[in-house]
């Protein structure tokens, strides 16, 4: 079935001019105080008032010290009215978060409760997402014993927010915050998305405290990104030094399987898709600002825990796409929905310019823009996305890229009957 899309409030409503009603409620709170107080006092004064002449001018002068103090506490009382109002507007618009934490047990930690504690604050509803590890045993996204189970733990992780969010009001917007590799995160999306055609994922921005530095986001001044729905402003245009580049590097593939039933090869040779969207460094290539790059061959280890890569030892390339933030050092948040499709764009055409290449996907990105990157794959538009694509996840313990049994592509939609 066709299911129609459900019309949702577009880009003029992110930011609605009562947003920070949900940031600073306690103006509502001294509101309805002020007026308790003001009126208690008026109250106690009306019987002695009421006893007294009106031809007494101490009487007089106190009935208009009462009256102007009603007149203040009804325009107390009407303002914390309207605030309350759009507030619950404001929540209303919001709508319900979702909290999906699936961190890795290498992973420092990421100081996220505090924020977490606050997000009543500005939502509707909040639920956090029970993932594999709480459904079942312990799971911590393993990148030794274990990393050939990932894609049916995101498969749990999928079931899970997709019955959660089936029960949820209609009429409200889904809102993501999300903590996961950014695999998981990409693989997740694509499926939600691809799973359900009417979902419209509302992609908020978390704290971070990664290689990428530390962000610490105002839930109520800031809004959410909708990806794959409008053509977001091209990054040259946006952030004219952060124009994507790119790069190709040839590379020694040295080949660890680990696969317990190895699978035959995805293609008879092995290319390396790199999204460096930010200045650090990835695998066998330096930070970008550590000076001259590499101009010998690069030593590319990789362990296969997925079974696809072909042979032991062999030559490959590294098509790198680079964007490097602004002097400041991070990218602005406006500008993820324009690294997202500008990483789709080059996904796509990538995957054309080398068929039937077995395709290993590494990034250096932004938290929320492998969650996006995902939701636009799995968008039914999207014809050109490759049939098969696996992650590069570096390991720090063995200082080594892991490629999980996490199929990236196409092909990881389909079930066994074809659907």
């Amino acid at each position: 079935m066709n299911l129609p899309m459900r019309r949702r409030r577009g880009p003029a409503w992110l930011h609605p001019g009562w947003s920070w009603t949900v940031g600073r409620a306690w103006v509502i709170t001294a509101l309805s105080a002020s007026v308790t107080l003001i009126l208690g006092a008026a109250l106690g004064a009306l019987p002695a008032l009421l006893a007294g002449s009106w031809h007494d001018a101490q009487t007089r002068d106190q009935t208009w010290i009462l009256i102007g103090f009603a007149a203040v506490s009804l325009a107390a009382a009407a303002t914390a009215a309207a605030l309350s109002r759009k507030r619950r507007w404001v929540l209303r618009q919001n709508g319900t978060a979702y909290v999906l934490q699936e961190f890795a047990a290498a992973w420092d930690g990421q100081d996220e409760a505090a924020f977490l504690d606050t997000a009543g604050r500005y939502f509707a509803r909040v639920i956090t997402v029970p993932g594999p590890g709480r459904l079942g045993r312990a799971w911590d996204w393993p990148l030794g014993e274990g990393a050939e189970r990932w894609d049916g733990k995101v498969t749990e992780l999928a079931h899970s927010f997709l019955a959660l969010a089936s029960d949820d009001n209609p009429d409200t917007p889904n809102g993501i915050f999300m903590w996961a590799w950014w695999a998981v995160a990409a693989a997740f999306g694509m499926r939600v998305t691809a799973a359900h055609r009417d979902l419209v994922l509302d992609i908020w921005q978390r704290p971070s405290h990664g290689r990428a530095g530390h962000v610490e986001p105002s839930t109520w001044q800031q809004r959410p990104h909708r990806f794959g729905y409008a053509d977001p402003v091209p990054l040259a245009d946006l952030l004219p030094e952060s124009a994507p580049s790119e790069f190709i590097w040839p590379a020694e593939l040295t080949l660890t399987r680990r696969a317990p039933d190895p699978r035959p090869a995805a293609g008879d040779r092995t290319s390396v898709l790199l999204l460096r969207l930010g200045p650090q460094r990835w695998g066998p290539l330096p930070d970008v600002h550590a000076g001259p790059e590499p101009a010998h061959m690069l030593d590319l280890k990789v362990v296969d825990a997925a079974g696809v890569a072909s042979g032991r030892s062999s030559e490959v390339v590294i098509h790198e796409l680079r964007c490097v933030p602004p002097s400041g050092g991070q990218f602005p948040w406006q500008a993820v929905p324009s690294l997202v499709a500008a990483s789709a764009d080059w996904i796509e055409r990538k995957a054309a310019d080398l068929p039937g290449h077995t395709l290993l996907l590494g990034t250096t990105m932004p938290p929320e823009t492998a969650l996006g990157l995902g939701i636009i794959a799995g968008q039914v538009h999207r014809t050109g996305w490759p049939e098969n694509m696996w992650p590069l996840v570096y390991q720090q313990s063995a200082d080594a890229l892991v490629v999980p049994r996490l199929n990236l592509g196409t092909a990881a939609l389909r079930d066994r009957d074809g659907g």
